[in-house]
């Protein structure tokens, strides 16, 4: 005789059970601190409790996959970041095959509980096997990939059970608590009673039914199971590879930040987020990386590792910004996250962006002396220089103009002189000719224009032709 979840009356019925639970020999076989014992019920601080700080609730679900249900389970799950656990009937997998391939795409765990819910104390020992292989076969036809965890339909289990299942492979799993949603009870009662099962530092299994009669109200209770253990100070949970609640495993990331030179320096604040809490403490390491800005001479480099306690999602790393004279074009250097402990690096770049507060240094051109040759040319070198070093390349053009000295006494030129990053001094060179005329000192201009982050208002000087002497 095939036996199935008919009836919460009927399963007790066929198993002889008369205590709170149709879950018959769950007490003695599981694997935790005494199954379906309700714990204490937490009081709720809603003001002040740290994530994961009372620990980890695994929530599981049982007799699916619903074609009707399953999918409104998925998205209350996947919409509150909650992974669950689903142990599918084997027969309902291969009428349901799309539900069970997205449970799995979804990234929630699929556990096998046989192929049409028997009672595997009731069954010999290649029963048990063929039950298990061909839910696990069903589980792949549908396109998902099976776990090793399984569950005994009613916690029906013993020792030669036990090594059967171990045998074909797979980790029986059973609970410790268990709200009897079967039972035909309400929302409300359904998601009072998980949580006052919930036992702090506990590894807390919760059993629900995704695919009974009653699992309309499961589904409605599911949210206020959620927020409820959160409130307490729980953190929903993976089951691991023994059937155990698994730590969640944040991703952490590291932002991006600007910040403007000061005087005297500043400070860049970059923050290191998890995107999830988790009930262990994490860490990272994370360091600078030059790139335009050097470290040393526009920031202090750091290398340190960041620690994350219970719950933490978020940690503020300090850059110190020096300031310095030059004008500059903005600077950028990296922070790099890695050698992650108990979690993953989702973007471990960040970029840190240095704006300069300089203004543009201002350039002179010296005034300038020579005395005529008697015959020919000479030149003469005019000096220019830069009020202080640039980081920037500094550019401007130079032309000569006419004066009491006319073109008759000098080359006109017109020269684009440029100073390399931290260049101070250039010269701009003008041949002078030789004439036949007794005349006095005579001058011309040096003009610049056409400035390239660079300050004209000093800029231009004058070259004076003095008479060869005798």
């Amino acid at each position: 005789m095939r036996l199935r979840r008919v009836s919460a009356t009927f399963c007790c019925a066929l198993l002889g059970v008369t205590g709170p639970t149709s879950h018959a020999g769950a007490a003695a076989a599981a694997p935790f601190a005494p199954a379906l014992a309700p714990g204490p019920a937490a009081v709720v601080v809603r003001s002040a409790v740290t994530p994961c700080s009372s620990g980890l609730v695994a929530l599981t679900f049982d007799d699916g996959p619903s074609s009707a249900l399953t999918p409104d389970f998925l998205r209350v799950l996947h919409d509150r970041g909650a992974p669950a656990t689903f142990f599918v009937i084997g027969e309902r997998v291969r009428a349901n095959p799309g539900v069970v391939r997205r449970a799995g795409r979804m990234g929630f765990t699929i556990g096998n509980q046989t192929y049409h819910h028997e009672n595997l104390v009731r069954l010999g020992d290649n029963q048990i096997e063929t039950t298990l292989r061909r839910t696990r076969r069903a589980v792949k036809a549908a396109g998902a990939r099976p776990s090793t965890l399984m569950r005994p339909p009613y916690g029906s289990i013993d020792a030669r059970v036990r090594a059967v299942v171990r045998g074909v492979g797979l980790v029986p799993v059973m609970w410790t608590a268990d709200p009897r949603d079967w039972e035909g009870r309400s929302a409300s009662t359904i998601a009072k009673s998980t949580l006052s099962q919930l036992n702090p530092h506990q590894p807390n299994v919760v059993v629900l039914h995704d695919g009974v009669a009653n699992s309309a109200q499961t589904l409605l209770a599911l949210p206020r199971i959620i927020r409820g253990a959160r409130d307490r100070g729980y953190c929903p949970a993976a089951l691991d590879a023994q059937g155990r609640p698994r730590p969640p495993v944040p991703r952490a990331r590291v932002s991006n930040a600007s910040v403007r030179e000061r005087p005297g320096g500043w400070v860049m604040t970059m923050a290191v987020t998890l995107d999830r809490p988790t009930s262990r403490r994490t860490s990272v390491r994370v360091r600078t990386v030059a790139g335009t800005a050097s470290a040393g001479r526009d920031y202090v480099a750091t290398d340190q590792r960041v620690t994350f306690p219970v719950g933490a999602r978020k940690h503020l790393v300090r850059v110190r910004v020096r300031d310095d004279l030059r004008d500059e074009r903005t600077e950028r250097l990296a922070v790099r996250l890695s050698a992650p402990r108990g979690l993953r690096v989702k973007d471990g770049r960040g970029i840190g962006r240095i704006l300069d507060d300089d203004p543009p240094p201002r350039v002179t051109v010296a005034d300038a002396r020579v005395t005529e040759p008697t015959e020919g040319t000479v030149d003469v070198t005019v000096a220019l220089r830069l009020s202080r070093a640039s980081g920037k390349r500094v550019g401007l053009t130079l032309s000569t103009q006419p004066g009491s000295a006319d073109e008759s006494d000098f080359v006109p030129l017109t020269e684009r002189i440029t100073f390399a990053p931290g260049q101070l001094r250039a010269v701009f060179t003008v041949t002078v000719r030789a004439d036949e005329v007794d005349e006095g000192p005579e001058s011309f201009e040096v003009v610049a224009r056409d400035g390239t982050d660079v300050d004209l208002a000093a800029a231009g000087g004058v070259v004076t032709i003095v008479p060869p002497s005798g």
